[in-house]
């Protein structure tokens, strides 16, 4: 048998999915240009085209979901297992992602507008007529991707990623420019903490070198010590660095378990830092109570912690019988010294003047250009062009004035290759 369906109760179903169709178009198209927005905005690179699709269609999905948990239908009174109801979710998905793909081109135009972004795609027409007209320069990466020395080293398939890549800059950056913004480039989009970029004179990189940020608490304990995590209440006040002691909670003589000092806590979850020999006195079924103890106050952890976000780091290098840096003054190297080991003894922050010799060990601070220099460190040998440290003059090694208390010998040792 039959059922004959007035033909205007058609043309009303038809009226109203065509106007949800669109309404839930527009919906997507909305979501996905704010997403695309922010994305552009924080990022500065524009939101793929499958994360607009996604989002878009994701919110619209929501919706539906729930006028159907509500009204135990997708649209009017068309049960939700029918053919009419597969029409209208298809023609929804469909519209939706389009509309979501417009959205998201919407609102990255309306981003790179605010945020003064320029947008320049680099294997469009448009980058070819640029390139053309000279206004900018393509930077062909080593197809060696060196490690900065005393860095943590990078995964070598970051390394392939970068090997040999080529990569567009403004031709109006100078050079030094084009070396901060090729790092920050290479450091924002392939996750390298450290890059140091050697650029010549004809705009091309003759060396590149990355490295890592050091991460996790094990590269800043001291020695002999250890991190652990118990469960505890400590001072809602703690900060790093502070002295603790831990004490049993749960015994009845509620003894002195071990002393250490406060790292950070996540709820009731504490990390101190003990000794290694306390280490085995934890039990993991047993909760513990801290307490805190008065301290002097110094600047130790505020150091730890400065130096563990700036950009410098502390490397040891020790002088061999060829190395280039045997003779050196300690001034002339493109680093910092803090130490120097010699025969055994440490001498903090020695003279400029102090001449390194065979067995020298330094410890340096510098950052990742400086001690890439130092490992490559070639010594200037033409008179006048290195820097002259006090009690000389310039000129070469042999015309040196001695120093102001006489001691010539001492001086003129500084320049012997002997």
């Amino acid at each position: 048998m039959t059922i004959a369906v007035p033909l205007q109760l058609v043309s009303d179903w038809t009226m109203t999915a065509l106007l949800r169709i669109l309404g839930f178009g527009l919906y997507a198209s909305v979501v996905a240009m704010g997403f695309a927005f922010l994305y552009r905005g924080y990022s500065t690179r524009p939101l793929p085209v499958g994360v607009g699709v996604v989002v878009g269609l994701s919110f619209v999905t929501m919706s539906l979901n729930i006028d159907a948990v509500v009204q135990s239908s997708v649209i009017g009174d068309t049960p939700k297992i029918h053919y009419a109801s597969g029409a209208y979710l298809l023609g929804v998905f469909g519209v939706g992602a389009v509309a979501s793909d417009v959205g998201r081109r919407i609102g990255d135009h309306f981003a790179a507008d605010v945020f003064d972004v320029t947008r320049i795609d680099a294997g469009g027409e448009v980058a070819r007529l640029v390139q053309s007209a000279g206004l900018v320069v393509e930077l062909a990466l080593p197809e060696t991707v060196e490690d900065i020395d005393g860095y943590p080293a990078v995964d070598e398939a970051t390394k392939r990623a970068l090997a040999g890549r080529t990569m567009l800059f403004p031709r109006r950056l100078s050079r030094d420019e084009t070396e901060s913004r090729l790092a920050a480039r290479l450091a924002r989009d392939f996750d390298v903490g450290h890059v140091h970029a050697a650029i010549d004179g004809d705009l091309t990189v003759s060396s590149l070198a990355v490295g890592r940020r050091p991460s996790g608490v094990s590269p800043s304990l001291p020695p002999g010590t250890v991190a652990v995590a118990v469960e505890g209440d400590p001072s809602p006040n703690a900060s790093t660095g502070d002295p603790v002691e831990v004490w049993a909670d749960g015994s009845a003589d509620g003894h002195l378990v071990a002393t250490g000092k406060f790292r950070a806590a996540v709820g009731d979850v504490v990390t101190i830092t003990v000794g290694t020999d306390d280490a085995d006195a934890f039990d993991s079924a047993e909760s513990y109570r801290l307490v805190t103890r008065p301290d002097t106050a110094n600047d130790v952890n505020e150091l730890v912690a400065t130096v563990w976000e700036a950009e410098e780091t502390v490397t040891a290098v020790t002088v061999e019988d060829d190395d280039p840096l045997r003779g050196e003054f300690v001034d002339w190297l493109p680093v910092t010294v803090l130490v120097l080991v010699r025969g055994g003894d440490p001498i903090p922050f020695p003279a400029d003047n102090e001449t390194l010799e065979v067995g020298d060990t330094v410890y340096v601070l510098g950052t990742p250009e400086g001690l890439h220099r130092l490992a490559e460190y070639e010594p200037e040998r033409e008179p006048g062009d290195r820097p002259v440290p006090d009690g000389a003059t310039g000129g070469d090694a042999d015309e040196a004035a001695p120093a102001d208390d006489g001691d010539d010998g001492r001086l003129a040792s500084m320049f012997s290759d002997d």
